[in-house]
């Protein structure tokens, strides 16, 4: 479980995060979602401890992620929005360097696990810049899965990808789910369908978190879309 308390995070003196107060719980996909600048990526970063907030907590089960960085981060995966790979490593030799900083025992096997899981297993032996961007998108998922953690934090996961390559990220994360919580930012909204629950941020505040279908029934049953179009423009009027 996640409990962010009254975040807010300024550059500058800009506010760019205001009063977020958010629980995540076990066994859900949540989608944050909102306009470039809404706030997305740094919650994400405050979130996993690598940006600190100018106020506020950020709680990961039993962990304050200030106070107990290094605990807290055995629970969490995460793939940031610009790719931590090393294009002259091979894809294994990678994903097993990531498995030895994480002290993962038995680290051959939580590698050949994840490839299993995200279907890489044929190109474990290949030099990371050779990939395809797909591909480099499950080697990054698959470094962030190899401690088997509770939280995976996703942040624009399906960003380039082609329709197919889409769809199996979108797949996976439903799956990851069943036993885990999945949060994920994007502004691909095709990427909500796959979500239980839709937090919607605007100028560093939260508009919506709601249930997909509860949202469906806010938003009057227009599409994703419209209705995120139509909630922000509010935001902005102040309504």
């Amino acid at each position: 479980m996640i409990k962010i308390q009254h975040i807010f995070k300024k550059y500058d003196g800009k506010s760019v995060l205001d009063d977020i107060n958010l629980t995540l719980k076990h066994g859900e996909v949540i989608a944050l979602v909102g306009e470039n600048g809404a706030g997305k990526s740094t919650l994400m970063r405050i979130i996993c401890g690598y940006v600190p907030p100018s106020d506020g907590r950020v709680i990961i089960g039993d962990y304050d992620i200030l106070k107990q960085r290094i605990k807290a981060l055995k629970h969490i995966g995460y793939v940031p929005e610009i790719s931590n790979l090393y294009g002259d490593m091979l894809v294994y030799d990678f994903l097993k360097w990531i498995a030895d900083l994480r002290a993962v025992k038995k680290p051959d096997e939580a590698v050949m696990a994840a490839a299993k899981t995200m279907h890489i297993t044929e190109i474990l032996s290949q030099k990371i810049d050779t990939l395809s961007k797909g591909y480099k998108k499950r080697v990054e998922i698959a470094s962030a899965i190899l401690h088997q953690p509770e939280i995976l934090i996703l942040d624009e996961p399906t960003d380039g990808l082609d329709p197919n390559q889409k769809r199996d990220v979108r797949k996976f994360m439903k799956q990851y789910a069943e036993k885990n919580t999945v949060l994920l930012s994007t502004h691909v909204l095709e990427d909500t369908e796959e979500a239980e629950r839709i937090i919607m941020l605007a100028h560093g505040k939260i508009i919506t978190d709601t249930s997909i279908a509860e949202f469906k029934k806010i938003s009057k049953n227009k599409n994703i879309g419209e209705a995120f179009h139509l909630l922000t423009e509010q935001a902005k009027e102040g309504k």
